[in-house]
């Protein structure tokens, strides 16, 4: 093995040291945590957390605070905060998700029903709007199957189109 003295690779340390140690400004933007500015704007006392009466500046937030105080210190951590956020844009954005929970939702309040036997009821629902056809014995059993329908949480409207079954005497 050829020798090297320490003075050839003095230099050579010193560059490869340098280059370890140094970081674009991209990557110290990203290991710079910059707060949420939500988060910041509703944590009017600046500890860091948000208490249940600073929550309660937003109904959104303070609905939601019990759930996702994850370890039930009575405040929200920024990271807590920031998936209570991430939760709730999810929800608004999962309008078709929601939609077809709706429906089945309003199916089974109809099957539930014990005075509906003899129905044949279809539901769509758009945006929270819940849409009923189909036929049903008599004018009760619409508005029963429509009262139903607006029941169920997140329902905005009901269109019940139900139709009367025309008996043959």
């Amino acid at each position: 093995m050829p020798s090297v003295d320490r003075f050839t690779l003095l230099p050579l340390l010193f560059v490869v040291g340098a280059a370890a140690g140094a970081q674009s400004p991209a990557a110290k933007e990203v290991t710079q945590h910059r707060p949420d500015p939500h988060f910041v704007r509703l944590d009017t006392d600046k500890d860091g957390f948000l208490s249940y009466r600073e929550a309660r500046k937003e109904k959104s937030v303070a609905e939601q605070f019990a759930l996702f105080d994850e370890n039930r210190d009575g405040r929200l951590s920024e990271d807590e905060f920031l998936k209570l956020k991430a939760a709730h844009s999810r929800q608004r954005a999962g309008v078709h998700i929601s939609d077809g929970a709706m429906t089945s939702k309003v199916k089974l309040a109809v099957l539930r029903a014990k005075d509906l036997k003899s129905i044949d009821v279809h539901v769509e629902t758009i945006a929270g709007v819940v849409r009923l056809s189909g036929e049903v014995d008599n004018a009760q059993q619409a508005a029963r199957v429509g009262q139903l329908a607006g029941r169920v949480k997140g329902v905005k409207k009901v269109e019940n189109k139900l139709t009367i079954r025309y008996e043959h005497k």
